[in-house]
């Protein structure tokens, strides 16, 4: 079976991760200010089936009781969700103080995280990615040594680009994802430039198919580190064992 790429379904990396911030601000958007405005539509319904009995005289009694009613709905609908999600944090709170939610945590943390490195050090494991994971495994691996990633500064015209700091230093991350070997040096050239706009520190390059060997020569005395398959799990052997 063929890893599935985002090619073949007619679709960029750019529509993916803008499909990925828009389904988080939907779940904002549905699990916190849609609350409020159904009270406040709530509230509003209330005041249109009582009006004529509050009967307003002047434009700041209409004010004032919209703003009473409104609040009056939001108390209704959002003093519920609000008890709930409390209760629900309460409880959380709770189980986490028992020794034995600590115990399984603790395990389920060490399990997962044996199993995270233990499958980056499988050559195929790498292999058989397209594009698109092979960049977001890559990610995981540094995310988890603890680099952050600025994604406030990156630069949209180079969405294979990404920066990411650790300590006091920036590291400028790009990835290769032909199908043939990274051999132009040119491009290393032009690498360089965007890392120096940038004010990183270092340029790393990863490329699933590897590089030409003449390119060992080329960044020579350069702040540049090529990581192909064979790279990246040295670099994972190295820092776990």
């Amino acid at each position: 079976m063929k890893v599935p790429t985002f090619r073949k379904y007619g679709i960029t990396k750019a529509q993916l991760r803008s499909a990925e911030s828009r389904d988080k601000k939907i779940s904002d958007i549905l699990t916190h200010h849609l609350t409020i405005g159904i009270g406040i539509a709530f509230g509003m319904v209330v005041y249109v089936l009582y009006f004529n009995k509050v009967q307003p005289d002047n434009f700041i009694q209409i004010v004032t009781q919209v703003f009473i009613f409104a609040s009056l709905g939001i108390i209704c609908i959002g003093v519920p969700a609000l008890l709930f999600k409390l209760a629900e944090m309460y409880y959380i709170k709770q189980r986490s103080r028992t020794d034995e939610h600590k115990v399984i945590t603790k395990y389920n943390e060490e399990r997962d995280n044996y199993e995270f490195w233990k499958i980056r050090k499988d050559f195929s494991f790498w292999n058989m990615m397209d594009g698109l994971s092979f960049e977001k495994e890559v990610m995981n691996i540094y995310l988890h040594l603890g680099y952050e990633d600025k994604a406030e500064l990156n630069d949209e015209n180079f969405d294979q680009d990404r920066i990411l700091s650790f300590g006091d230093k920036l590291y400028y991350f790009t990835f290769y994802t032909k199908i043939t070997e990274f051999n132009d040096t040119s491009e290393i050239d032009k690498l360089l430039e965007r890392k120096n706009k940038s004010n990183c520190d270092l340029l790393h390059i990863y490329s699933a198919k590897g590089f030409h060997k003449s390119l060992n020569e080329f960044i020579k005395d350069k702040p540049v580190n090529l990581f192909d398959i064979n790279g990246i799990i040295k670099v994972v052997r190295t820092i776990k064992n």
